[in-house]
């Protein structure tokens, strides 16, 4: 449930804010630091620094790339670098006011040094790492042990945090408790870390995302008959080409969505759809809403907060 303010106080765009965290100065390999006010004290924003997020008490809802989720007592997520996203703590009509009461943990990529990504024994993660590309919730039992870990981090000192951060990471890149939030292609630059083909598939769709796009198209490009391509395409992702390209294109819409006020038609056209009626079921099917009722939420979320003024700043 969402506190939708009046029209006129919704802000036109929701572009993502480049924030500067502590651990990006050196003077902090793991920033871990205890969050207790009215709100998180941030807005909606991105960063290189990878971050994990409990949620002990309070909090309204989370907005994640192109996910918008209420929040929930013991939500723990992780966010891989430069997802834009946004913790909310909204006074709700009708419902208790809880204050926020959360854990968060922030660490740059290279926080173990520049050359650890290139040692075989950290292929594991290095996958983890990837995966958070689009955030993940951690659920089940890893997430009651990550919770206890993290609860030991405070008041620790930098060495000793930055011990139990490399064991968090470790639990996380085996746990099969892990379920991800954000639809692929959300992050304002996304990495590709599967070679050259999958770098010139996704350079093919970047070039021709406002046009029709074919398998057969692709296929081509790729010097490759259909069914290869096909069979390589699954085995990489999981997925058939055509769902692969209405989620691309979905986010695209939805980042037009919460970052202009173009008319939703205009957006359609300019993703590449050139059926409102199949534009409309893709993005029902992706999103679980309408394009109208997902702009209107995510403005919901971008309008001045009321009441007081968190205490404390999740990024000070």
């Amino acid at each position: 449930m969402f506190n939708v303010p009046p029209i006129s106080m919704i802000p036109r765009t929701t572009k993502p804010v480049h924030e500067q965290l502590e651990c990006s100065d050196g003077t902090e390999w793991v920033s871990c630091k205890r969050i207790r006010g009215d709100d998180f004290g941030c807005i909606w924003h991105f960063h290189p620094e990878l971050e994990i997020t409990l949620v002990l008490s309070g909090g309204s809802c989370r907005r994640v790339g192109d996910k918008i989720e209420n929040l929930h007592e013991g939500d723990l997520t992780f966010l891989g670098s430069n997802l834009p996203h946004d913790y909310r703590n909204d006074r709700i009509p009708g419902t208790r006011f809880r204050p926020v009461d959360a854990l968060n943990i922030q660490f740059h990529p290279d926080f173990m040094g520049t050359r650890w990504s290139s040692q075989g024994d950290t292929a594991p993660l290095q996958r983890l790492l990837h995966q958070a590309a689009d955030g993940f919730r951690i659920l089940g039992p890893t997430r009651d042990r990550i919770q206890a870990a993290m609860l030991k981090m405070t008041g620790v000192s930098s060495l000793r945090r930055m011990i139990l951060l490399l064991e968090i990471l470790e639990d996380l890149s085996t746990s099969p408790d892990l379920e991800t939030i954000s639809s692929y292609g959300f992050t304002p630059e996304v990495v590709h870390s599967d070679g050259e083909t999958m770098s010139a598939i996704c350079n093919f769709i970047q070039d021709h995302i406002g046009s029709p796009i074919y398998l057969s198209d692709i296929a081509r490009h790729l010097r490759m008959s259909e069914i290869t391509f096909s069979r390589y395409f699954r085995s990489r992702t999981g997925k058939t080409f055509p769902t692969y390209l209405n989620e691309i294109r979905i986010s695209r819409v939805c980042r037009l969505l919460a970052e202009t006020d173009k008319p939703v038609g205009e957006i359609a056209w300019d993703c590449g759809f050139d059926s409102i009626a199949n534009f409309q079921r893709q993005f029902k099917r992706i999103q679980g809403c309408t394009p109208k009722a997902y702009r209107h939420r995510i403005a919901g979320l971008h309008a001045p907060a009321a009441g007081p003024v968190g205490t404390v700043l999740l990024n000070p």
